[in-house]
């Protein structure tokens, strides 16, 4: 008897779970050379469609750029947080907010 398409999808899930992290030790270390050649303004294009005809980076495109969002450009948001943060932890000036109502306002 054949299996339902929920059994299949059970089984190849199961088989390939790992399928993602298998291109993310060679990311990982070819990162720095991503980072530097995409603050050199090239595209992300242009940096997977080198790393892949030099048979660097064996991922889909869209991977690649999975990739790019979570380890680097995640990490320039993060950078950007904290780097808010601390401005806005220095500044005296704007608006702070007072919790107590007072009467003298209301009328």
């Amino acid at each position: 008897m054949t299996q339902s398409l929920s059994e299949r999808i059970a089984l190849f899930t199961d088989r390939n779970r790992h399928a993602g992290k298998q291109f993310l030790p060679a990311f990982i270390a070819l990162k720095p050379d991503i980072e530097q050649a995409l603050q050199d303004g090239w595209t992300v294009r242009q940096v997977w469609n080198t790393l892949h005809d030099e048979g660097k980076i064996k991922c889909s495109y869209q991977w690649f750029r999975t990739l790019v969002n979570r380890h680097i450009n995640g990490d320039r948001k993060q950078h950007s947080r904290t780097d808010q943060l601390k401005t806005a932890g220095n500044d005296q000036e704007g608006f702070r907010f007072n919790s107590v109502t007072e009467k003298e306002e209301l009328i």
